[in-house]
């Protein structure tokens, strides 16, 4: 079984608006309600292929009961961690005709640190059914940084990987001390959380991070590039993915789909380099649908054998 793991869930309300002007009055011409963030997508995107899988996160209040009955009527298996206060928030997707979609994303419900120690607990309980575990997305308001990955530290044993793939300050955590972790980070991210922002980071810089973090403790450092692919650097080398051809509508969900991919293929006991490139067809696959994490395995299975994954000198 794989448990995901989405520490600051969401009600994600996808509008599809034609032409977006800022400053106008818009009339949305579909409106789409679902369990969200990015480990719910890990969720769907594991179902289509067909793994066991279990979603966690805490909830609060009547947003969080409705989140719950959305997963419920999606056929998402969860147990959730419910907190005594509060509102699970609310996020706003908009698919329109100008390109990719805009994302607007409130900051989630604070959690004490009471809070999260109940929360830490219910996830190591449903952790020791799990044969992998996936922490997906940014942290809730008011916890402390490192207490993502210290969690999934904690988890994290030869038998079971645990991939952690979040973003800013909690990143940042989780570079200083990566022991155990399978890290997921794309190219933007991990410039952001090693101090370089801006600069260009090239495959090699990236690889020399990679390895960096290998001699810290890591288990697995795999980077996404966008469209130019994935690079997974290893204990045993380096390998880099390319991405098929595909017409994309939105890569919304598409890094938490690679994610899935990846996870599942290595669950099933693929090489490193089948699971890059199953990992790529899956988040090549969810870019071609306006909804995050609703592509078709048959589509995956078609993209794979288009994914040319080479071992880097």
């Amino acid at each position: 079984m794989l448990l995901t793991i989405t520490s600051n869930a969401t009600i994600d309300r996808t509008l599809h608006i034609p032409h977006l002007t800022i400053g106008e009055v818009h009339r949305a011409t579909s409106v789409h309600l679902a369990a969200g963030g990015k480990g719910l997508n890990v969720t769907r995107a594991a179902r289509i292929l067909d793994c066991d899988v279990l979603a966690t996160g805490p909830l609060a209040g009547h947003a969080g009961r409705l989140m719950a009955d959305l997963a419920v009527a999606e056929g998402i298996r969860a147990d959730w961690h419910w907190l005594p206060s509060g509102e699970t928030r609310t996020c706003t997707l908009v698919n329109h005709d100008q390109g990719d979609t805009t994302v607007l994303n409130e900051p989630g419900e604070p959690l004490t640190e009471a809070d999260w120690a109940g929360f830490a607990a219910h996830v190591e309980k449903l952790a020791m059914q799990a044969q992998a575990v996936a922490f997906s997305g940014s942290l809730p308001p008011r916890v402390a940084p490192a207490a993502l990955s210290a969690l999934a530290r904690s988890l994290a044993t030869a038998e079971r990987p645990v991939y952690l793939d979040t973003s800013l300050a909690a990143l940042r955590a989780a570079l200083a001390q990566p022991t155990g972790l399978c890290l997921k980070v794309n190219r933007a991210e991990l410039a952001e959380a090693w101090g370089e922002a801006g600069v260009d980071f090239s495959t090699d810089k990236i690889i020399a991070v990679g390895q960096k973090l290998l001699e810290k403790g890591a288990a697995l450092v795999v980077v996404t590039l966008g469209g130019a692919g994935a690079l997974a650097v290893t204990p045993a080398g380096v390998w880099q993915a390319g991405v098929p051809s595909v017409e994309v509508v939105s890569t919304v969900g598409s890094g938490d789909s690679f994610l899935a991919g990846l996870a599942v293929a290595r669950l099933r006991g693929y090489t490193i380099e089948d699971a890059l490139a199953y990992g790529i067809a899956c988040g090549a696959a969810n870019a071609t649908t306006r909804l995050p994490a609703r592509f078709e395995r048959g589509m995956v299975e078609a993209l794979v054998k288009q994914v040319n994954v080479k071992r880097d000198a």
